[in-house]
């Protein structure tokens, strides 16, 4: 295995899933059942009991697990790129089981399948959460040993990734203790004044991180956390999925980035993070004391005004931009192949 000069390998991924696992049913099913505690650690939720091939009416779930209070988790997976079949029979496992939780495990997501989730997910009551999760392999050189991954490419608004709350829901106030439970007290209180001026927006989950999102779409998600300098931030995280996507829409944005600030009111912090799949665009405010009562009427003002103001300039934008460059990809890919347009953009198809 080949090396640098700090020891380090290259780290690779499996082109197909099918070269690991064979057949869906007889092979990948088997399989992630046996290894749903690392799914399971992905979702931020624990399982006590695993069951596969549950008949269901005409059908039968890939897998049923239970949450420690006895919720059920329905998880059906694919080898391929999802189609609207599985994304029927999901329906029909959640509503004959009564799901609290719905996990559709494939390879790729089209952009619409992903957008059904994030429907779902909106305009669904609490009682039920929706996840999408791309599954790859990945390789340590040409020899080294292969892993899973597990991406969650779609979750419910606020949910946070590792936290295991009773019933694997995100934790409660009590349980987040010390500066986390102050900051999710902060969120809280914002959020709450943004649904209530913008009702489109669904109040996520109290959460025990330093963090908490909202309002997620097929371009990503609003988030708001405190970064790890300290400073309040409040930010477009852009993530479709897919890296060409995610770049040419954080570049077509900040090639018109005075326009877009002199709408939100304040100056933006244009991150498009080429080392990392997704990009940002934030603005941040320096915090002090959240327990300080000045201090935090101040800070909730300025959140308040910020998140307000980059919603209504950009969310739209964001949410039509993502589906019509992601649509422009996959034309390519049909004519060309995606070896051929190695999922980027023409010229006479860039905005």
């Amino acid at each position: 295995m080949e090396l640098d000069s700090k020891g380090l390998g290259r780290l690779r991924r499996v082109a197909n899933a099918r070269d690991v696992w064979t057949s869906e049913s007889g092979d990948f099913t088997p399989w992630l059942a046996e290894n749903l505690d690392v799914l399971a650690d992905e979702l931020g939720l624990s399982f006590t009991s695993v069951v596969t091939e549950v008949p269901v009416g005409e059908f039968r779930l890939d897998i049923e697990a239970r949450t420690p209070d006895g919720r059920v988790v329905i998880v059906e997976n694919q080898l391929e790129r999802t189609d609207h079949g599985h994304l029927g029979q999901l329906l029909v496992y959640a509503s004959g089981l009564e799901a609290a939780a719905v996990v559709w495990v494939a390879p790729q997501f089209r952009d619409d399948h992903r957008r059904t989730l994030d429907w779902l997910n909106e305009r669904t009551d609490t009682g039920v959460d929706f996840f999408g999760v791309e599954v790859s392999v990945v390789q340590i050189g040409e020899t080294g040993p292969r892993a899973p991954v597990f991406e969650v490419v779609a979750r419910p608004n606020g949910w946070q990734k590792g936290v295991k709350g009773v019933g694997g829901s995100a934790a409660s106030g009590a349980q987040a203790g010390g500066v986390n439970a102050l900051r999710q007290d902060f969120y809280a209180e914002v959020l709450t004044s943004v649904v209530a001026a913008r009702p489109a927006v669904r109040m996520p989950t109290r959460g025990t991180q330093n963090w908490i999102s909202f309002a997620a779409g097929p371009w990503g998600y609003w988030s708001l956390s405190v970064a790890l300098d300290g400073r309040l931030r409040i930010e477009a995280y852009i993530d479709t999925g897919d890296a060409s996507v995610n770049k040419a829409l954080f570049d077509e944005l900040r090639g018109n980035a005075q326009i877009w600030e002199e709408k939100v009111g304040q100056a933006l912090s244009w991150e498009r993070l080429d080392d990392k799949r997704a990009s940002r665009i934030a603005a941040y405010r320096a915090v002090t004391d959240l327990s300080d009562p000045a201090e935090r009427a101040t800070l909730k003002a300025w959140t308040l005004g910020t998140i307000l103001g980059l919603y209504d300039a950009m969310n739209d934008c964001l949410r039509t931009r993502a589906r019509q460059l992601r649509d422009a990809i996959n034309a390519q890919e049909q004519v060309f192949g995606p070896e051929a347009t190695d999922g980027t953009l023409s010229s006479d198809d860039q905005p």
